[in-house]
Order: structure tokens, then sequence, then C-alpha cells
């Protein structure tokens, strides 16, 4: 979970990393916008500064330019185009008659060329936005004024219809008593300052004409769709942006959730080979490992059902048919000492079948469950010693022997009834076959704990070494009745060592039978 977690958070902090490297670049992003947007609002503003400038000498311009600055508005400033530092796009920009935007040192600066010189207008871009208002209309207002004051009020409609021509924006003539506003607005207003004033999400801007009853307003005006829902489109992106990359995270986990899907309904239909394939990285991996495990478990245990079910019942089949065998026989027997016989050889084979049903039941629980393991630090002399003088006492026919040499005060890690019970079994199993001698001997290591059973029998042809573990498999030498078993105590060995993360093995031994190596981590 916490991978998962871990690499949704990373994703998404990805995203919101990009989507914010974007912002910071929304400035360069709007530029043309921004550009295009304050030129068409100051089309008719300096169209009127040319026009006055047109009008008087050169020697004039600075003077004109100041008295515009004296309405309180942004400074404009005359500036010589060589003078100016601008990028190469937005110089060619500008020597086209196009307004342009520089950033300079945090502010905005607006340029225009003035028309037929080299000169350039530069107006500053920075305020509140009600200063803001006033400031960058406050020129527009002073240059209508000095247009109607020429002209007697009668005609100031006409004029005005005639310049608003020149605005991308309403330009009109208002009596001041037809003009609705409060609170400060309207004070601003009567103190002959520039009023802005929204109505119904419009914009508009107010100055009263000097020593006149007529009001001039300018809007409302029109911003391009992308400022006017700025902030939704940047949403809608972010929302985009953010879906796309839960997208790329979700479709892989969709498509694995449903290879999982299809594989446990075809494992549930009986398909035992269904494995479940998704890729190391998925964030199913885990999740599939786990389905592979437990389908190869279940596989496991339904042959191991099929065999034991095989090997049992072949099993039983043979005492059983000696029992029936040893009473038909006892019925036609003529004294009491040949009934006495068939009776102690019955109930031999009785006994037969209740190990054989006791080991088919072992060895059933160990393959079927793994127990609860209480692993603990044992003194290896001392444990093993406990299990030779125990299997001691049914070896009356051979010798045991053990060597605990070099592991006085050695410790490891196991669980100690079942390690116990595989080494019992490999010291019965030895006994079985031993002509006189079985030998016990351990060795330890930095990572390797191993016991080693010895015996002077036969031995185990090569070819026969990996199956003898299998469950029921006696070699040819073992098949007679007297040598006892059945063919499962090394199977649960084999299960034993397993648990262990250990193996067992057999070699050669140097006393000239079978050599059993029972191995695990320490």
């Amino acid at each position: 979970m916490g991978k998962l977690f871990l690499r949704l958070y990373l994703l998404l902090v990805f995203t919101f990393a990009i989507f914010f490297a974007g912002i910071n670049n929304l400035e360069h992003i709007l530029k043309g916008t921004l550009e295009e947007t304050y030129g068409d609002l100051s089309k008719g503003t300096l169209h009127l500064i040319d026009k006055r400038l047109a009008a008087a000498p050169h020697e004039q311009w600075p003077d004109l330019i100041e008295s515009l600055n004296k309405e309180g508005g942004y400074r404009l400033r005359l500036q010589k185009l060589n003078e100016i530092e601008l990028p190469d796009e937005t110089l060619a920009r500008l020597n086209e008659d196009r307004m342009v935007f520089q950033n300079i040192f945090g502010a905005h600066y607006g340029y225009k060329r003035v028309r037929d010189s080299n000169l350039v207008l530069e107006f500053p871009f920075n305020q509140s936005e009600y200063r803001h208002n006033q400031h960058v209309s406050s020129s527009t207002f002073k240059l209508l004024e000095l247009e109607l004051i020429d002209y007697p009020q009668a005609v100031w409609n006409e004029r005005i219809t005639e310049i608003s021509k020149q605005f991308t924006f309403p330009v009109s003539l208002q009596r001041l008593d037809d003009v609705s506003l409060s609170g400060r607005p309207n004070l601003d207003l009567i103190n002959e300052k520039i009023t802005w004033h929204k109505i119904d999400g419009e914009e508009y801007i107010y100055r009263l004409i000097k020593d006149s009853s007529y009001v001039l307003k300018l809007g409302p005006f029109d911003d391009p769709v992308t400022l006017d829902y700025l902030e939704s489109i940047l949403l809608t992106c972010l929302a985009f942006i953010v879906a796309i990359a839960v997208l790329f995270w979700v479709y892989p986990l969709s498509r694995d959730l449903n290879r999982l899907g299809v594989s446990a309904n075809e494992f549930g239909q009986g398909d035992f080979d269904t494995r479940v394939v998704v890729a190391k990285r998925s964030p199913l991996s885990q999740l599939a490992t786990t389905f592979n495990a437990m389908a190869d478990r279940i596989q496991n245990l339904i042959s191991s059902h099929k065999e034991l079910t095989n090997a049992a019942s072949h099993e039983l089949r043979t005492p059983i048919a000696r029992l029936r065998f040893g009473m038909e026989m006892m019925q036609t027997a003529i004294d009491t000492s040949e009934r006495e016989r068939f009776i102690k050889g019955m109930n031999a084979d009785i006994d037969e079948l209740d190990n054989l049903v006791a080991e088919i039941l072992t060895y059933a629980r160990f393959d079927r469950d793994r127990p609860e393991m209480a692993f603990q630090r044992q003194d290896v002399s001392t444990w093993l010693e406990e299990i030779v003088n125990q299997a001691k006492r049914n070896m009356e026919s051979v010798s045991l022997s053990y060597n605990v040499e070099g592991i006085k005060d050695k410790y490891a890690k196991f669980e100690p009834k079942l390690m116990a019970r595989a080494v019992n079994n490999l010291l019965q199993n030895a006994r079985r076959y031993a002509k006189s001698k079985v030998e016990i001997a351990v060795s330890i290591d930095e990572e390797t704990f191993s016991v080693y059973v010895d015996d002077d029998g036969p031995g185990i042809p090569e070819k026969e070494r990996q199956s003898v573990f299998d469950a029921f498999k006696r070699l040819d030498a073992s098949r007679d009745r007297d040598t006892g078993g059945f063919g499962l105590g090394l199977a649960i060995v084999d299960r034993i060592a397993q648990w262990h993360n250990g193996t067992i093995t057999v070699t050669d031994s140097p006393l000239g039978g079978a050599r059993f190596i029972i191995s695990w981590p320490v």
C-alpha cells in the first residue's frame, strides 16, 4: 500500500509541478493577448496623442506630454527608439506600429511608436485596479476635453459621436443629473476626479468636464475570453492534466485487475494451470504473486491428494487382502495352534493397517498445512544428544554413534520438535537398511547448519536419489515387508526441510551405504 500511495503521490506532484511551471510562464504565454487587448483599449487615446503631436512642432512635444502628466495618470515619457532595450521580436512588433509590453524590474511598461518619428511613448502599468483605471484613462479624458472645449456645448454630442469612431469601446456624453452613482464614486465624480464603477458586471469610467454639467463616459469594455475566463480556463486545464495523469496510472491498474479477474474465474472453473502475468512494476505485482503462489499450492494439494488417494488405496489393499485370506484360512483350520497362528498374522496385519493409517494422516497433515513454526535458539549438542538417546532404544540390532566435536556451545535457530522428528525419521530409515552401523554427525558454519546420517547398508542408486523423497516411494531393496515402512518418512523430512528454507539430499556414505544430509540456514 505504501508503494502504491508513493507512486500516485509522486505522479500528482509531478503533474502539479508542470502546472505551476506553466503558471510561472503565464506572462510569456499571455503576452500576445495582453498586447492586443491593451493595444485596442489605447487605440483611441494614442490616436489623439498622435494628432496633438502632429499639430505641434517637435520642440513642443515634451511640454505637451508633460501637460498630460499633470492629470495625475501614469507618467508618459518620450524616448528615442535606439535608446530602448527590447528583444528583437518585440522591437519588430513595435516597428509595425503595434503596442508592446516589457517587464522591467517587476513592472510592466507599454511602448508605442509615435507616427512618422523615431520617438517612442513609454507608460507604466502597475497599480490597484481603481487607481490603474484612473491613471490609464486620465490622458484620454484630458484629450477628449481638449477636443470639446474648442466647440460650443451644443455640438459636443456630435463631436463625441465623431471622435468615438476612433475608439474600440463606447465613448459617450451624459448630463451629471443622469449619472446614478453613490458613495465614493459619486464624491469623486463631483470633485472632477475620474470614477470607475461596475454595473451588472460591466465596467464604466466617468469624469465631469471642468466648468460644465456634462460627464464623459467610457465603456463598457470587452475583455477577450482568455482574460474573462482565465481562472476557469486554468482550472479546466489543471483538471484535464490531472485526469490524464490519473488515467495513465489507473489504466494499467484496471488492465491488471481484469487479468486477475479472468485468471481467478478460469482457476475457479478447474483450469489449475492458469496463472496471472503482470509487470514487475505493476501495483498488483504482489497480489499477482500471492495469487500464483496460492494457485501453485492448490494445484500441488490437488495433485498430492490424488497421489495420496491412489497410493493409500494401493497400500491398504495388501493388508486387507491378507486379512481376508487369514480369515478364510482360519475357518478351515483343523487345530487350535493353527488358528492361533492365523490370528497372530491377522493381528499383525491390523497393526500394519493402524500404522499405515497413522502415517497417512501424519503425511496428509504435513502436506496440507504448514504448522505454526516456533523457531527457538537451541544448544545443538544438547538437542542432538537427546534425540540419539531416544533413538538407541529402537536400535538393538545396529550400533548408533554420533560425533559432536567442534559444536560444543554452538547454537542454531530452528523448530526443535519438527526438526527432531526429521532427524529421527532419518535415523529410523538408516536402521532399516544398515547392516550393523549408523552414524550421525553435525557441522555448522557462518551460514548453514547440517546434520549427516550415515549407514553401512546397500546404499541408493544415483538415478533414484531424487525420487526417494516422494510419498510412498520404496526402492526395490525395501519392498520386503520385513524392512517395514511405507515410503512416507523421507517425504515428511523433505517437507520439514522446506519449512526451514533448507534442503535434504542423499549421497554415498563413507561407511559404504547412504548418507542423508539435511541443511538449513543458521
